[in-house]
């Protein structure tokens, strides 16, 4: 067990223990309900888009017409990849993970040169809009070049969402597929403090730089149990193979006691409410597609499963998996979706907590030997 310095017990793993005062996302775990600055998921979910969401989350607010319309153009100046980053990903081995290359590909975007004159806030502020806008081109490019194809240039006419789509398959998307991947970008914004996100801010205490603040972010990030979930519940999914076989698998991989990847949830005692609206998606797309069909078959009996032996209930990670699969995003490049989408929050709560800072350092509980002698080398044994 952990002990603060007052003496009260907490769980491991920081549980219950209050990190910092914000103001950008909270989640009722016991009512299954999360708002991004005070506005509910379901109402920006069906309401905004990713852009505006991004604005929110990063200015407190909602923008008008004029500032949406700026920050979207602001945007666009920074889609397509600095050449020296594009030759950088053409460069990588193409075997390698897609998550891990993003990490890679942001730290070295990061380090280019500063601009002339420029302060280090004015910096952080133009590295925050050059990793919101480029960091999906970063993951798309990559699957391109690593499959030998050719890298393509984002287009002015198409919006966050849109233009991941356009530059993973070089096919403009329908609307439909466009607009179902914005609501995904919008459930992956934020979530408040968890393990990428309080990585962080960990960084940015130290007064770094936010390209390192995020590559700290997206190295947490990349562990299966935090943002590797979705290719491994849907891995678990094409594994599981029919809908006929969910039970059987399910009571084997319990037996042995194996996690179910894409359930569960440190916050939530109910509904995860970015599950149920991506569950709804993956419906809409199982309409018409016999593929998506079979693997939201698969997913919801696992879920009845689950729930009927276990008591637990699926996370975003779960359905997103289903939704992705839908819209031509292979399998080891959805953790790095998590990233393209998240950047929103990260860089909102990077300059949360540069604005009120004071460097984060715990203290732990020593439970080693008290004192020991130095034994010369000669005399150990």
């Amino acid at each position: 067990m952990l002990h603060t310095t007052t003496g009260q017990t907490k769980g491991a793993g920081l549980e219950g223990v209050v990190v910092a005062r914000s103001t950008i996302t909270s989640i009722d775990g016991q009512q299954g309900i999360l708002r991004y600055r005070g506005i509910d998921i379901k109402e920006l979910v069906k309401k905004s888009n990713y852009e505006e969401v991004a604005y929110l989350l990063w200015r407190g607010k909602l923008p008008t017409k004029l500032e949406l319309a700026s920050f979207k153009r602001e945007l666009a100046k920074y889609r397509t990849l600095p050449k020296d980053v594009l030759n950088l990903l053409k460069m990588t081995p193409k075997a390698a993970n897609p998550m891990e290359v993003t990490r890679t590909t942001v730290s070295f975007e990061s380090a280019l040169p500063n601009k002339k004159g420029e302060s280090f806030e004015d910096a952080n502020m133009r590295k925050a809009f050059q990793l919101l806008a480029g960091i999906g081109s970063m993951v798309a490019t990559y699957h391109r070049v690593r499959n030998g194809r050719r890298p393509v240039k984002p287009d002015s006419q198409l919006g966050h969402a849109g233009n991941f789509l356009y530059l993973l398959t070089a096919k403009k998307p329908d609307d439909y597929s466009e607009w179902a991947y914005d609501k995904v970008c919008i459930l992956y914004g934020d979530h408040e403090m968890n393990a990428s996100t309080f990585a962080l801010r960990v960084t940015c205490s130290t007064l770094a730089d936010i390209g390192g603040a995020v590559t700290s972010a997206i190295a947490a990030l990349a562990g299966p149990l935090h943002g590797g979930a979705n290719q491994m519940a849907m891995e678990m999914m094409e594994k599981i193979g029919s809908v006929r076989n969910v039970e059987s698998f399910l009571d084997g991989e319990l037996a042995a006691g194996n996690k179910i990847m894409g359930f569960g949830h440190r916050v939530y005692r109910t509904d995860d409410p970015r599950a149920l609206i991506l569950k709804d998606i993956a419906r809409k797309f199982a309409e018409k597609d016999a593929e998506t069909r079979k693997w939201l078959e698969i997913a919801e009996r696992t879920e009845a499963v689950m729930w009927e032996k276990r008591k637990i209930k699926p996370n975003i990670e779960f359905y997103a998996g289903v939704v992705l699969k839908a819209l031509g995003v292979p399998n080891d490049v959805m953790p790095a979706i998590f990233a393209c989408n998240r950047i929103a929050g990260w860089v909102a709560h990077y300059f949360e907590q540069y604005a009120d800072n004071r460097i984060i350092r715990p203290v732990s509980e020593y439970v080693g030997p008290v004192e020991q002698p130095y034994v010369p080398i000669n005399d150990r044994s």
